[in-house]
């Protein structure tokens, strides 16, 4: 598909994606974003598309995925920002042995983190902290999608054991 094929495409595809912006959150500002960031996606595969192929099943797709995306960044976003804030401060609802407790937890946890190899632990971040999917790492990462997903839950099970060994102790 050519620049100017897209570009009408891409005109006739935008009232649709926003609509689905729209109705997965219910806001504007949203649903721009995610008219935004499926638009660029196609015009990144826009070499890619065909006149045979359903581009408009295609858009929706995408808008969907970009969606869900959008919100599972939101929801990290929010738990990191509730996290430093529980770091830095007592919780309100513990008591102090509480505290202490989940604050110990939490070094325990850093320090099992540290223990990853390098690479487990860039995926597992992107996975956990960046809200990524397993293809949109193997994507960026050039790592086949299989091979991420076993390194992902190699490093979940790592810390799981390790946290595991450490509250027996």
């Amino acid at each position: 598909m050519d620049r100017t094929t897209f570009e009408q495409t891409a005109a006739r595809l935008r009232p649709l994606i926003l609509r689905i912006g729209r109705n997965f959150f219910g806001s504007a500002d949203d649903a721009e974003d995610v008219a935004q960031e499926t638009l660029l996606q196609l015009w990144r595969y826009c070499q890619q598309l065909d006149e045979n192929r359903n581009v408009e099943a295609l858009a929706v797709r995408v808008a969907k995925n970009c969606c869900v995306n959008m919100k599972r960044r939101q929801h990290l976003t929010l738990m990191r920002e509730t996290d430093s804030m529980s770091e830095t401060s007592p919780s309100p609802h513990l008591s102090p042995h509480e505290e202490v407790e989940r604050q110990e937890s939490l070094k325990a946890l850093d320090e099992a983190f540290q223990q990853l190899q390098p690479r487990e632990r860039q995926l597992f971040e992107m996975r956990q902290k960046e809200g990524l999917s397993t293809e949109e790492i193997a994507q960026q990462t050039g790592i086949p999608k299989a091979s991420v997903q076993s390194m992902i839950a190699m490093a979940r099970k790592k810390l799981f054991n390790e946290m595991k060994r450490r509250m027996n102790l």
